[in-house]
């Protein structure tokens, strides 16, 4: 019952952070460390969709979130970001298929692509990542990386995951929009 309550002041911190932040890349940012936090999950991050050139892709715009980050080592400048194409990498699958999903094993998923942990030296084992969605339009995907206090990320995550994004949705598209095409 405690860990109820804490998800739950954990939840209005965040809305009242996204409410009283005008620097919505900070409130996303916020947002993903109290996640990671919640889920016990090694990090997180966050690539936008976008159209380049008639192209849809997506592309990272934060990285390597977890609850100790300081948001300016999370994120990535344009000229630093991980594209990835739709038809590439679970985030990929995600962002066409429009659904969650939690692969206890990335070994065992036809949708793994390991070119992002070659790049980083890092060994992704499990993910559990969610379409972020403005009424049927893709926004972003947001993605936890390797369990931490179990070997893969759970049913209560997933539950936890949804609950925590469906208020902060329109946020995050908010973010993405501003993001995507910046006020001239």
């Amino acid at each position: 019952m405690r860990e109820y309550w804490k998800g739950i002041s954990i939840l209005f911190d965040l809305v009242r952070d996204i409410q009283d932040n005008l620097n919505m890349e900070k409130s996303v940012f916020n947002l993903m460390r109290h996640l990671s936090f919640m889920m016990r999950a090694d990090r997180m991050s966050l690539f936008m969709y976008r159209q380049r050139n008639g192209v849809a892709e997506l592309a990272t715009r934060l990285f390597n979130v977890n609850k100790d980050s300081v948001f300016d080592e999370c994120l990535v400048a344009p000229d630093s970001e991980i594209v990835y194409p739709l038809d590439m990498g679970i985030v990929g699958h995600v962002a066409t298929s429009k659904k969650m999903v939690n692969i206890p094993d990335v070994t065992q998923s036809a949708h793994f692509s390991n070119f992002v942990d070659e790049l980083t030296e890092y060994e992704t084992k499990n993910v559990l990542a969610i379409p972020i969605m403005n009424g049927k339009d893709m926004v972003a995907v947001m993605m936890a990386i390797n369990k931490l206090d179990g070997p893969s990320f759970t049913a209560k995550d997933e539950e936890v995951t949804r609950d925590t994004m469906h208020p902060s949705a329109q946020t995050i598209s908010d973010y993405v929009d501003l993001v995507t095409f910046p006020a001239l």
